[in-house]
């Protein structure tokens, strides 16, 4: 019998330190694929982050060339309109269904934007396109676009994105 407690407390140690280090190796890998979890979440997040910060940038850009474009907020008056489709207007004013778009589009208000802050716009659009790789197509579109009207202004800024720009350019507008 003492052989046999002695045999055990000799094994005892070897089994103690098995288990220890299995319960280690075991407690490890759970950490392990935790993180690799929360790894894989902390991108997926990042990744969403990112395109919602592309997309405001988007829309925020394409408020710019609205700017660049000379064009201000819209304004049109209601009593106007109706007071226009009222039919004794229209009888009085000769107003046909063929001609109705016509007036119509000529009831709205664009309220103008300065040159100052036309020119300094088309630069913003040079500047978010150096800045930002995402940018830069959609920048040398829009100068692409702007040189119809405001080339002396536009074109500089274009060359040098189009030598920035190491992929294919395909940008076109209708003034070429």
């Amino acid at each position: 019998m003492i052989t046999d407690i002695a045999a055990i407390k000799d094994w005892l140690i070897p089994i103690s330190t098995f288990v220890t280090l299995i319960t280690a190796s075991v407690g490890g890998w759970l950490s392990l694929r935790e993180y690799r979890l929360k790894v894989k979440a902390e991108i997926r997040l990042t990744r969403s982050s990112e395109l919602e910060a592309d997309v405001k940038l988007l829309k925020l850009f394409t408020e710019i060339m609205t700017i660049a474009h000379a064009r201000g907020n819209t304004q049109v008056s209601d009593k106007v309109i109706e007071r226009i489709l009222s039919p004794e207007t229209m009888k009085d004013l000769g107003i046909s269904y063929e001609n109705l778009h016509e007036i119509l589009t000529n009831s709205v208000i664009i309220h103008p934007i300065g040159v100052a802050a036309q020119d300094a716009a088309i630069c913003a659009i040079w500047a978010l396109g150096c800045k930002h790789e995402i940018l830069m197509p959609v920048a040398i579109q829009a100068l692409t676009s702007l040189t119809g009207f405001k080339a002396k202004v536009a074109r500089p800024y274009l060359e040098d994105l189009k030598v920035r720009y190491d992929k294919k350019i395909i940008a076109t507008a209708d003034h070429e």
